[in-house]
């Protein structure tokens, strides 16, 4: 994790994403959010590449927890409290 929050290196939405880390994210309103993507590679604090969460929940120690599925394949995550993620706005 950095000190400061890390920044796309490109988006395709209407809306500018938010970025936070998973502690600040339970503090949000979940609805206000249409995605919430996992941050699988960082390059000088640029994010590089990100994938949207499905059935993502908080779990019981707060870290979130998710589904990652790029069609070619599927994985589990499960992201820190201090860790960033990305957060596209409805």
């Amino acid at each position: 994790m950095t000190a400061l929050p890390p920044t796309l290196r490109e988006w395709s939405g209407l809306n500018p994403p938010e970025i936070c880390t998973v502690a600040s994210l339970q503090r949000y309103i979940p609805h206000r959010y249409g995605y919430v993507y996992w941050i699988r590679k960082m390059i000088d604090n640029v994010v590089v590449e990100f994938y949207p969460l499905t059935d993502w929940h908080f779990g019981t120690t707060g870290k979130l927890v998710g589904t990652v599925d790029t069609g070619e394949w599927k994985l589990n995550v499960s992201i820190h409290l201090d860790e960033y993620v990305v957060l596209s706005v409805k």
